[in-house]
């Protein structure tokens, strides 16, 4: 089951879709606000950097009750947080796995391959300039 949500603090720039967590039973906020902070980090370092710019690293996510570790992976084109996994797992298998989910053209993957999977895991994409420049016109709902 997944969720799509809308963040409003950067509503405007990126296209936000998480997975339920498995712990929870439901969207995780923490992975939320970790989605947010880092569009708007991308968001604002666009200027100063080139479109082969990225970012990665590892995070516990601040207020999650299980303090879940989190592995980030953040460019111009797409940001992607995958919770409680270890450093061991291969950063490829879980792409190819969030393929699965957030993309519809995306290639099968089998979950029935072994190994441990991440609890649950986010992406923000940029908006494309004109669904950029419609958001900014649309009244937000309370």
């Amino acid at each position: 089951m997944m969720t799509q949500t809308d963040q409003t603090t950067i509503k405007d720039t990126h296209h936000f879709s998480q997975s339920i967590c498995m712990h929870q039973g439901k969207a995780c906020p923490a992975l939320a606000r970790m989605l947010t902070a880092l569009a708007g980090a991308v968001d604002k370092a666009r200027p100063v950097t080139t479109e082969e710019f990225e970012l990665c690293g590892e995070s516990l996510l601040d207020g999650c009750a299980r303090h879940c570790p989190a592995r980030f992976i953040a460019s111009h084109n797409r940001i992607r947080v995958f919770c409680d996994v270890t450093e061991t797992i291969d950063t490829k298998a879980l792409d190819q796995l969030a393929d699965t989910l957030f993309q519809a053209d995306s290639r099968a993957f089998s979950v029935a391959k072994p190994g441990p999977r991440p609890c649950a895991m986010g992406e923000a994409i940029p908006k494309l300039p004109r669904q950029q420049a419609r958001a900014q016109r649309m009244p937000l709902s309370p």
